[in-house]
């Protein structure tokens, strides 16, 4: 009997994270949020703080994820300018059985990253896709998006199953041929994929152009706290609260 008592504790109570339990959560959404996403309801936030906890407490990595890079990576439910859509509960129950099966972060995003476009049928078309920035949903719906909108798609299910993920991109590659949008996932450091591309960390079509990049052409990634750089959107230039880091000389050690 003591044992079923343990296992009910373990199974109903334990992962029931509430909002009110994590002050500190709500106060690093409020502190950093863009000034008009104060509109979004408490209810939105609430759930979005309480999902977050309840999947780092599922998954085998969970624990080990410095507070720091889980409020600025796993916690925020935007990255850039996108429409703010209520995807975690969805996403949560969608893919944290992936999370929870595999052995480590990189094997679950590897896996992640073929099965959430499988799953919703999107695929990169610049022609199209209705606008660069599509939020998750828009995307659905339309089954297309640019590299922009995949990298939105594919940060959103990494973070819903407790895996720390952010957008990365340069404005123009040192060759001037044109600029590009990724992801970078942390899994005790930083390591970057291509959205919906088949292929292992820190391997793909732009590993040589990345690594060239420069102090003229740089590589950002986003941040939900707030810095004192902005991050490009070549769509959205006039924009300037989405914060950045500048992640360029991370990028020579990929060569």
């Amino acid at each position: 009997m003591r044992y079923l008592i343990i296992i009910l504790l373990i199974v109903f109570i334990i992962p029931m994270a509430r909002a009110e339990d994590h002050p500190e959560a709500m106060q690093f959404l409020m502190a950093n949020m863009p000034a008009q996403d104060h509109a979004l309801t408490q209810a939105f936030l609430d759930e979005d703080i309480k999902l977050a906890y309840k999947a780092i407490h599922e998954v085998p990595w969970g624990t080990s994820i410095p507070e720091d890079i889980f409020l600025n990576n796993v916690l925020p439910y935007a990255s850039l300018n996108e429409r703010r859509d209520n995807w975690r509960p969805d996403f949560y129950h969608r893919f944290i059985k992936i999370a929870k099966h595999s052995k480590n972060i990189d094997e679950a995003v590897e896996k992640l990253n073929l099965d959430v476009f499988r799953t919703f049928r999107v695929y990169y078309n610049l022609t199209k896709r209705p606008k660069p920035d599509q939020s998750p949903y828009e995307s659905i719906k339309a089954h297309y998006a640019s590299c922009t909108g995949l990298s939105i798609l594919l940060v959103d299910a990494l973070r819903s199953v407790g895996i720390a993920a952010r957008i990365a991109a340069t404005p123009m590659w040192p060759d001037q041929s044109g600029n590009h949008t990724w992801v970078e996932i942390w899994d005790g450091s930083w390591h970057y994929i291509g959205a919906g591309e088949v292929g292992a960390l820190d391997h793909t079509w732009f590993t040589q152009r990345a690594s060239t990049a420069n102090e003229k052409y740089p590589i950002f990634a986003a941040s939900f706290k707030k810095t004192n750089l902005i991050f490009p959107m070549r769509w959205a230039p006039e924009l300037t609260y989405v914060s950045a880091v500048d992640v360029t000389r991370d990028y020579k050690s990929f060569r």
